[in-house]
């Protein structure tokens, strides 16, 4: 064999082998691509699950806070009944919907709220509710309301 016909034969077989590559290259790519379109398509179905199941379990939980609305102010509001709201809070949290809070809504609202009414029950206060509490607890619920609609993104701008 020549060196031409040598030199001939290496390239061809260089390039057959160079095809046999990007052949190669391209299906795993589209493989790659497949399965990445696929992850991302059950991510989405996810999130609208999620959020669905989010809506409603917080619904309750909206509800609940109800109890100190900022305007009109509730009359006749007691101590008492704070007690009684962490402990529907507490009972909604374990029986209905606990487990689809966000770790910021849980962090951040959530266990405050608890917080702050359980600070009230164990200083021992009684009757009627102070005006300054009120307001404390009312801002806690707040918190959490907000939180929850934006778990579920319910607040998004160009919603309706």
């Amino acid at each position: 064999m020549s060196g031409a016909e040598l030199v001939l034969t290496i390239l061809t077989a260089i390039g057959g082998g160079g095809l046999i590559v990007a052949a190669l290259a391209a299906w795993l790519g589209k493989v790659w691509a497949d399965r990445i379109s696929h992850i991302t398509k059950l991510r989405g179905e996810i999130d609208i699950d999620l959020r669905k199941r989010r809506i409603d379990a917080y619904v309750p939980l909206w509800r609940l806070t109800s109890l100190l609305p900022k305007r009109p102010r509730a009359a006749g509001v007691t101590y008492e009944d704070l007690y009684q709201l962490s402990l529907d809070i507490r009972s909604w949290y374990y029986e209905v919907g606990g487990i689809f809070l966000s770790r910021s809504a849980h962090h951040d609202a959530y266990s405050p709220l608890q917080d702050a009414i359980a600070a009230l029950h164990d200083a021992g206060k009684k009757g009627p509710i102070s005006e300054s509490d009120y307001d404390a607890i009312r801002e806690r619920c707040s918190i959490l309301r907000s939180c929850i609609s934006s778990d579920v993104e319910s607040r998004r701008e160009g919603l309706g």
